[in-house]
C-alpha cells in the first residue's frame, strides 16, 4: 500500500488481492457473519444441478436450469416450491464474502430511489470451500444479449436511440455508485442485466468500495 494521497486516500497496488480482502473482512465489526442474512455453514458446497433439491436452513428450493458459467461461479435458476417464488442462485468457489459485504454496502449507502439499479443479493451462504448467494432473477438476459441479437438482424448493429438510452443508463448508475464511494471494477456488457426500470441493474461482483 502506498503512503496516502491528498484526501486521506491510499493507492491500493492490487485490490484483488485475496488477503488483503481477507484482512478488512476481518476486521468489520460487527462481523459480517452476525448479518441476518448471512449463513456459515460447516461443510463443503452441496452438489448443485438441474432438477435436483437444494436444502438451506428451513429453506428447500429446487434447481431448474443454469443461467451460466464462468471461471469462479456458475449461476443457477430456482424455485422455492413452497412459494413458487423464482430466484438466481451463484455458486462460487473459492467462497465470495465481499460480494454480500458490498451488497450491504450498498444497501445502507444508496438512496431507496436508485437501489434498484444495482442487482441485490437476498442471503449469503458461506461454506468451507465455495459460497452460494440467492439473488433477484432477471428475465430479459444481459446487455450482452441484446448487442448479439442486433448482431444477428440485416443491419448488425443497435439503433443509435437505444445505444444512448443504455449509455445514459450505465453513466447514471456508475455516478451514484461513485457518489456512495464505491468504484466497479469490472464493467462489462455481461455484467449489465436487463431489468423493466431504466434499462437495467449492474451484478455486485468486481465491486470496491473506499
Amino acid at each position: 500500500m502506498s503512503p496516502a494521497e491528498p484526501g486521506g486516500l491510499r493507492l491500493v497496488s492490487d485490490p484483488w488481492d485475496a488477503d488483503r480482502i481477507s484482512d478488512l473482512l476481518s476486521r468489520l465489526r460487527p462481523p459480517l457473519t452476525s448479518h441476518p442474512c448471512c449463513y456459515s455453514w460447516p461443510c463443503a458446497v452441496p452438489n448443485i444441478g438441474p432438477k435436483n433439491i437444494l436444502s438451506l436452513g428451513s429453506s428447500s428450493l429446487r434447481v431448474d436450469a443454469v443461467l451460466g458459467q464462468g471461471a469462479f461461479a456458475t449461476v443457477f435458476q430456482a424455485t422455492n416450491p413452497a412459494t413458487s417464488d423464482r430466484m438466481v442462485l451463484k455458486v462460487q468457489k473459492p467462497a465470495n464474502p465481499w460480494e454480500f459485504y458490498i451488497n450491504t454496502c450498498l444497501d445502507a449507502r444508496l438512496p431507496p430511489s436508485v437501489r434498484h439499479l444495482l442487482g441485490s443479493i437476498r442471503s449469503a451462504h458461506l461454506f468451507l470451500d465455495g459460497s452460494i448467494m440467492l439473488g433477484e432473477l432477471h428475465n430479459y438476459g444481459t446487455l450482452l444479449n441484446a448487442v448479439n441479437l442486433f448482431r444477428a438482424q440485416s443491419d448488425k448493429v443497435m439503433p443509435p436511440p437505444l445505444v444512448l438510452h443504455f449509455a445514459i443508463c450505465i453513466l447514471h448508475t456508475v455516478e451514484q455508485l461513485h457518489a456512495a464511494h464505491i468504484i466497479h471494477a469490472d464493467i462489462k456488457p455481461d455484467n449489465f442485466l436487463l431489468g423493466e426500470r431504466c434499462g437495467g441493474v449492474w451484478q455486485t461482483n468486481g465491486i470496491f468500495r473506499r
